[in-house]
């Protein structure tokens, strides 16, 4: 027997390695929120602007653990020990956050109006092994599926609740519209299960099949639905569940977690012992997040832009990411001569905060390696600064901190030609003004000691909308 298995378990690595080529490599920014601490994280839910989050610790350091909530995107997290030291398995948000609701295996659903500072155990709903749970986005109606048992619905705020006998399933997770009417939940070793009026009947979806089902989530309207098989594929709807779509770019993985955005385009699924998966197209094409690296992913929550998104790995922290806006001017001809300095001048004319990098992408004798390089030195909204390419250097100048230098000798230390990348990316998720583009941060360069100085052209503006400028 000990054979079997082992063959088993290599043959699905294998699997996994192949499959990994063909998701693409995603560009978000992932930041790990310590403060939140290393964790036995087993849930994570997200208001609708996504400032407002709260996870749940399934084993603590005692044998349960604490519900903890952030008021600030996940930079500081509180732990609210008045809900108990507890094996809490799912939580839900209404869309302000204010609302909360939490499932404990083997004890009773919780209930919160003050965005967490105070719990209310609801023993109505009986003390069992709740698994998930999900909310309306006023926080009235909510509805809890139970792991060998049954669904339980609620329309004011989980005071009272009905159960509803589709049979004793094993469920492992449900999901909601934002009004509530909507539910989809899935059976692991089972069918995924749709209803449209609020959980009062319900109806086997079979044509995605029977499988081992651990995770589902839905667009505002419940019309796209998006679930994850563990030890297999992402599975999409737009009917409501009606039909399903096999998502095999995805790779048959270890999956445990799903979310969605309020549209149902941005979706972001994560899988155990792997990495954070994002898709921007409802699940036609993945691309896989190294940032956030690999780890016993849990779960993950969606603003309901998709714009942000907060996830927990088991024995780890959370993390917290956001998708930038960057712009990226490939400059096409720079050289290591004294006498062809080349100055550009970049103004950002946008509402975003601007890193800057470089990196070299070719050279005439030198194979580039080192990667990119960044100044510490930001291109701040309505500022305009001064980049300058002289032999093995590149530099930033700010009237307030003087001239800051990246080396480029270890990967032009023999060329006297190169190329490169000029790359801003937004400090944060674009909320509201203007965001960055090609046309909003502009860049003029020239070359040369002598006036007047030769305009550089040729080179390229690519940004996050895939627009292209030439100059």
């Amino acid at each position: 027997m000990g054979v079997k298995i082992l063959t088993v378990k290599c043959f699905i690595s294998l699997s996994l390695l192949i499959l990994l080529p063909t998701v693409a490599h995603g560009g978000w920014v992932w930041t790990p929120q310590t403060d939140s601490g290393s964790r036995g994280w087993s849930a994570i839910a997200s208001s609708s602007d996504g400032t407002q989050l709260a996870a749940v610790d399934y084993f603590g350091s005692d044998g349960g653990g604490y519900i903890y909530t952030s008021a600030d995107s996940g930079v500081t997290w509180i732990p609210q020990t008045n809900s108990g030291s507890r094996f809490w398995d799912g939580i839900a948000s209404s869309s302000d956050g204010t609302q909360l609701a939490a499932v404990i295996s083997n004890g009773y659903i919780y209930t919160s109006i003050t965005s967490g500072a105070a719990w209310t155990p609801q023993t109505i709903a009986g003390s069992r092994y709740w698994k998930s749970i999900a909310s309306s986005s006023d926080g009235a109606k909510l509805a809890a599926v139970v792991n060998i048992g049954y669904i339980y619905t609620s329309t004011d705020s989980g005071v009272s609740w009905t159960e509803h006998v589709s049979d004793n399933r094993t469920w492992y997770s449900i999901t909601s519209s934002s009004d509530g009417a909507k539910l989809a939940a899935v059976v692991n070793s089972g069918y995924i299960y749709t209803s449209t009026n609020s959980g009062v009947s319900w109806t086997a979806q079979t044509s995605a099949g029977s499988k081992n089902w651990y995770s589902i989530a839905s667009s505002s309207d419940g019309a796209k639905l998006a679930a994850v098989v563990n030890v297999g594929y992402i599975y999409t709807s737009t009917n409501s569940g009606s039909t399903w779509t096999e998502r095999t770019s995805s790779g048959s993985r270890f999956w445990s977690g799903i979310t969605s955005s309020s549209d149902g385009t941005k979706l972001a699924a994560v899988a155990s012992n792997d990495y954070i998966y994002t898709s921007t197209d409802s699940g036609a094409t993945w691309a896989y997040e190294t940032g956030a690296g690999s780890r016993n992913w849990k779960s993950i929550a969606s603003s309901s832009d998709g714009t942000k998104l907060a996830a927990v790995a088991y024995n780890g922290y959370i993390y917290t990411g956001y998708y930038p806006s960057t712009v990226a001017y490939n400059i096409p001809y720079l050289h290591t001569n004294t006498n062809n300095v080349v100055y550009c001048i970049s103004s950002n004319l946008s509402s975003e905060n601007m890193t800057v990098s470089f990196e070299v992408k070719s050279a005439d004798v030198d194979i580039p390696a080192a990667g990119k390089q960044t100044f510490t030195n930001y291109l701040n909204s309505q500022t305009t600064r001064l980049f300058t390419f002289q032999e093995q250097t590149a530099s930033i100048y700010d009237p307030s901190s003087g001239t800051e230098s990246l080396d480029l000798s270890s990967d032009i230390a023999n060329s006297g030609s190169y190329g490169g990348s000029l790359i801003f990316v937004s400090t944060g998720a674009f909320s509201s003004g203007t965001r960055a583009s090609c046309s909003k941060v502009v860049i003029s360069c020239l070359q040369g000691y002598s006036n007047p100085r030769r305009p550089v052209t040729g080179y390229v503006c690519m940004d996050t909308v895939s627009t292209v400028i030439g100059h």
